[in-house]
């Protein structure tokens, strides 16, 4: 939503009765916005701030009558949604070859190794953990998409937010095997 004339004269009266110092206030609320932005890493600040703004402004004829307290605390809290907003759209998933070799001259070897560390590291994940990666990863590929869905909706959460908690795991996983792989590998040599 782009913001109207009719909306920001709205919002600025709603920030201060005297126009300048609504204005004064506006900017304010602007800059704090940005630099709460930036300070969360993000790469458009000056966006995420001004679509929080939008966001108060399409609102405002619902809440104006009903607000109680400082106008800045809300501009806020809308600004904690948009970056919520922001995080979910742009999580970057990483997907890892589960057949992924390692280059070595003994490839059965290796593979042994590979599952020997792999079995480790899964018994060192908590129950819940090993459950969900086990759930997530397990099957056939056609049934994978139903079954996540199946095991999002028992968990109570997004697709996404299940997508993020395998991803956690599995860079746990890698770790953790790569890190066995290597001890081995020393304690061969």
């Amino acid at each position: 939503m782009e913001l109207t004339p009719e909306n920001f004269d709205l919002l600025l009266s709603w920030l201060h009765p005297d126009p300048e110092e609504a204005g004064r206030r506006y900017v304010k609320i602007r800059a704090g916005l940005v630099r709460n932005f930036a300070r969360q890493s993000v790469p458009v600040p000056e966006e995420l701030a001004d679509i929080a703004i939008d966001r108060v402004a399409q609102k405002l004829p619902e809440i104006i009558d009903n607000w109680e307290g400082e106008p800045e605390r809300y501009f806020y809290r809308v600004a904690y949604w948009v970056l919520r907003e922001y995080w979910t759209r742009t999580i970057i998933t990483e997907e890892l070859d589960p057949d992924a070799q390692i280059p070595t001259e003994k490839k059965d070897n290796r593979k042994e190794i590979r599952s020997y560390c792999l079995n480790q590291c899964m018994a060192c994940l908590n129950p819940k953990q090993r459950d969900l990666i086990e759930e997530y990863y397990g099957g056939e590929r056609g049934t994978r998409i139903r079954r996540r869905k199946e095991l999002a909706g028992r968990l109570n959460i997004e697709m996404s937010a299940l997508r993020v908690k395998a991803l956690r795991i599995r860079k746990c996983l890698k770790k953790c095997t790569k890190d066995c792989i290597a001890k081995l590998d020393q304690s061969n040599y």
